[in-house]
């Protein structure tokens, strides 16, 4: 018995196995391909929100921790102005300041304990770590509420690192006195303390240590406490020009000052006194990427530093990887499942697909599959029509570019061949320019050569009425000077103005006001500048890169051309002089009266050169001996013969 026909079922089953594996081999990567580009792209986008959001936040708490900053500074400073002008503390100075090598103890106590009431508001909060009064204009401290100051010059003074003039608060690092090797904020205002028109000496506040620490606590927005734990899930520090960082240690309510630091914001306040960057934690961690949010404040001379970890920025949308995963996954199993168990349903839009792929392979990139049905196959074909919108446009944009590009090569070749098959210099200049206008669509066109000094760069041809205008008054101008033309022969070098209102270089003509940009390319041969080529268009950042080679190849071939025909016009002037000598020896050759050879010569050179007179002189023998004796002529002795033309 045949075997064939001993099993009918199972040989008839066995294809429609086969086929559903197939089915599901072509499938899968179709559907499991969109599905991943759109949760990568999903994730990318989202990734870049969550980043622009955390960005704008960080943005905004620096700025509210600068204002808590100059809050809490301003604070102080307010007291030291209402302490200066306290009479007590203002007698005390007096004192102290009369006679301070001599001042009786009497005196300091007093000044200390006025300075000392300053120093604290109401019975448990502290203003400042300390005060002292300084003497104007050498910096000596006179009292202080640490007595271990008292007969020391201050250095800050001297060094000219306060302001000794006006109210104001300083950040001082590694001061011999208030911070060695740390950071304090000083403040200061000048005060009166003796009659006269001008401050004779200083309230000082000093705030360092602690009191430091608790306000940089204070600014630690991303700090949370839970407990007896404190969740750091970013920082906020403060950074002095032009190494010093000064940041609040784990645990710790004393700050701590870095120098030397290789901070990125350094370069960053620099460029831009206040912005965002993305950057490696190079105080903490170097491997530990972070978003950074920063602001300079000029008046205190230090700036605030508001970082998070990009681990904490994007911690929830990590989370969601293994979902988006997870869900990837069953898709691809729920569609593995549907076309094994309905592999007759889908046999034709599988074949629409199969299709589509085929019609995309080869080109057909305005085929599109029909989105008819409402499954997983309707959903793979939207993605596949969306996928090929993708690539039709980034295929017609690549063409597109393609052929602009060759249109430029062709359009340079079609100018370059042109002007080099003219002879004529004058119409090389005119041909060229006229054409580079018409191809390429140019506002105005112009050609200029260097004088014979080299002095100037003249204008030879230029397009239109208005070149004909600049033409005829003699347009020219410096070789070096403050216009593109002055700057690309002094330097043999292209130059573009993609906005001539902001280039500085931009020669501005009354007669092109319609000009937007420019370019100008040199014209020269090998290495020697002979001009420039100079193009002007009606729109804004008209001319990029590849423009600018292709103006560049045409500068060369004109150039070349230029040459060529300087060449061809001297090489005709020297056979015109050639001729010119040879015809006058011909006539000559047997003549022997002087007068009618002088007159050939005169006529034959009058000819030649087309001088509107050429008169020929001839010197007596005693004259060309040198006793300056001329010949006698027809009418008389002391006469010269001139033959005249």
């Amino acid at each position: 018995m045949n075997p064939r026909l001993a099993s009918p079922r199972s040989e008839l089953d066995r294809p429609r196995t086969s086929l559903s594996r197939r089915f599901a081999i072509v499938l899968l990567p179709l559907v499991l391909f969109p599905l991943l580009l759109m949760g990568g792209a999903a994730y990318f986008r989202a990734r870049a929100i969550l980043r622009s959001q955390v960005t704008g936040q960080l943005s905004a708490a620096a700025e509210a921790q600068v204002q808590a900053l100059t809050a809490w500074v301003q604070e102080r400073e307010q007291r030291l102005l209402i302490g200066s002008q306290r009479d007590a503390l203002r007698s005390a100075a007096a004192a102290v300041l009369a006679s301070p090598e001599a001042a009786e103890a009497q005196a300091r106590q007093a000044a200390r304990r006025e300075l000392e009431q300053l120093r604290l508001r109401g019975e448990s909060e502290v203003m400042f770590s300390d005060l002292l009064i300084v003497r104007l204009p050498d910096g000596l401290v006179l009292a202080s509420t640490r007595d271990s100051w008292e007969g020391k010059l201050l250095p800050a003074v001297q060094q000219g690192r306060l302001a000794v003039g006006r109210l104001g608060t300083t950040a001082l690092y590694d001061d011999p006195l208030f911070a060695p090797s740390n950071v304090a904020l000083v403040s200061s205002v000048p005060m009166r303390a003796l009659a006269g028109d001008e401050p004779d000496s200083m309230l000082v506040g000093i705030n360092t240590g602690l009191r430091l620490g608790t306000l940089m606590e204070e600014l630690q927005i991303y700090w949370e406490q839970r407990g007896p734990y404190r969740v750091e899930r970013g920082e906020t520090f403060l950074v002095l020009e032009p190494n010093v960082v000064l940041f609040l240690g784990r645990y710790s309510m004393a700050p701590n000052a870095n120098a030397g630091v290789a901070h990125p914001v350094f370069s960053l306040i620099r460029q831009n006194p206040s912005g965002t960057a993305e950057y490696d934690d190079t105080q903490h961690d170097p491997a530990l990427p972070v978003l950074g949010a920063y602001q300079w404040i000029p008046e205190m001379g230090l700036g605030v530093v508001v970082e998070l970890p990009q681990q904490e920025v994007f911690a929830e949308l990590t989370a969601l990887v293994p979902f988006t995963l997870a869900l990837i996954l069953g898709a691809v199993a729920v569609t593995v499942l549907v076309v094994t168990l309905v592999t007759n349903r889908l046999l034709r839009p599988l074949e629409v697909l199969t299709g589509f792929a085929g019609r995309m392979a080869r080109g057909e990139w305005n085929y599109r599959v029909p989105e008819d049905r409402d499954d997983e196959l309707g959903v793979l074909a939207a993605a596949l029509n969306r996928m090929a919108d993708d690539l039709s446009g980034l295929y017609r944009s690549l063409e597109a570019r393609v052929a602009a590009r060759t249109r430029q090569i062709r359009t340079a070749s079609e100018v370059a061949r042109a002007v080099v098959s003219t002879p004529s210099l004058d119409d090389l200049l005119s041909r060229a320019v006229e054409l580079i206008r018409d191809r390429f669509g140019y506002y105005h066109v112009s050609i200029f050569l260097l004088d014979d000094k080299g002095e100037y760069a003249v204008l030879r041809e230029a397009t239109g009425e208005i070149g004909a205008a600049l033409k005829a008054r003699g347009h020219r101008l410096a070789v070096g000077s403050q216009s593109i033309i002055g700057w690309v022969t002094a330097n043999n070098q292209p130059r573009v103005a993609s906005d001539v209102g902001e280039d500085p270089v931009h020669f501005k003509n009354e007669l092109l006001p319609e000009t937007r940009s420019e370019a100008a390319v040199p014209l020269q041969v090998g290495g020697r500048v002979m001009g420039a080529l100079d193009v002007q268009s009606t729109d804004p950042d008209a001319f990029k890169p590849e423009d600018i080679e292709v103006l560049q190849t045409l500068a060369d071939q004109i150039s070349a051309a230029i040459q060529n025909a300087q060449l061809a016009k001297r090489s005709a002037e020297a056979a015109d002089r050639a001729r010119l000598i040879s015809e006058v020896t011909t006539q000559l050759s047997g003549m022997l009266e002087v007068d009618r050879v002088l007159q050939t010569a005169a006529q034959a050179v009058h000819h030649g050169l087309g001088g509107p007179e050429v008169v020929v002189r001839v010197a007596s023998p005693e004259a060309a001996e040198g006793d300056g004796t001329p010949l006698a002529d027809d009418q008389g002795a002391g006469g010269a013969r001139e033959p005249r033309a």
